[in-house]
């Protein structure tokens, strides 16, 4: 299986738009999206319409859930706090139906299992030594299971365990990076909508479990057209600024 994976689009329709123009040249079989379809971005039914016409593998972000969970949004800060209740008020209800129904956790037996923060929670982070060296010692339970993806920071990581259980991180390069069967691994992509590694443009990641390999990879977009939607929208400057120093 050659496989997309993306994450984090957070209502960024430019993004999304030239992210999925440029998987559709990669002769993938599949999209696995980590969650996180809604938020701090202006274009939240457009994003999730053109999910929906896709052959996309989705699972539910601590966004899409705090859509239908006050409370839970209680916990974001104000300025992602404001950008979420204005998304309750503008998406669709079919496509409030689409989100309810997106499970927290996809897995093909023997090839991957996805989550959106982590697989016991999708808000907790991947991001520390202890939280990666937690969650690949929960894959040594599953038979055969060497990858997990996950989103949730926005930021690109290639965490790995070897063989003599020393956990670490693997640098990140452009070219195409072979894995090891021995080992086992957890990859986030980078986010599509709001990149936080000080690279703007939207990024993703092509997985092939026959050759076990992930190549890290991004699309320029139209960024200034992106913050005309978000300042048209009335939503926090904060917002369109970020998203030029990929912060």
């Amino acid at each position: 299986m050659r496989l997309a994976v993306i994450a984090d689009i957070h209502s960024n329709l430019e993004a999304l738009d030239c992210v999925l123009g440029q998987i559709d040249q990669e002769g993938v079989d599949a999209i696995l999206n980590l969650g996180d379809l809604v938020g701090y971005n202006a274009s939240p039914n457009e994003c999730l319409e053109l999910l929906q016409s896709r052959n996309v593998w989705s699972l539910a972000g601590n966004h899409d859930l705090a859509l239908f969970d006050p409370e839970r949004a209680q916990h974001f800060n104000i300025i992602a706090y404001q950008a979420l209740m204005w998304c309750r008020e503008q998406v669709r209800p079919e496509f409030l139906e689409y989100l309810q129904g997106l499970p927290l956790l996809k897995e093909q037996p023997g090839v991957f299992l996805a989550c959106h923060g982590t697989p016991g929670s999708p808000d907790t982070y991947i991001a520390y030594h202890f939280q990666g060296k937690r969650v690949l010692k929960h894959l040594l339970h599953q038979p055969k299971l060497r990858v997990c993806f996950f989103g949730h920071t926005h930021r690109r990581a290639l965490w790995y365990r070897d063989i003599r259980g020393t956990v670490a991180v693997r640098r990140i390069s452009p070219d195409k990076m072979r894995l090891s069967l021995n080992e086992h691994y957890l990859i986030n992509p980078g986010s599509v909508g709001q990149p936080r590694d000080g690279n703007p443009e939207a990024a993703y990641a092509i997985f092939d479990d026959q050759e076990f390999s992930i190549q890290f990879k991004s699309a320029p977009y139209d960024i200034r057209g992106a913050q005309r939607r978000i300042l048209a929208a009335g939503l926090p400057p904060f917002l369109a600024e970020r998203l030029a120093q990929g912060a």
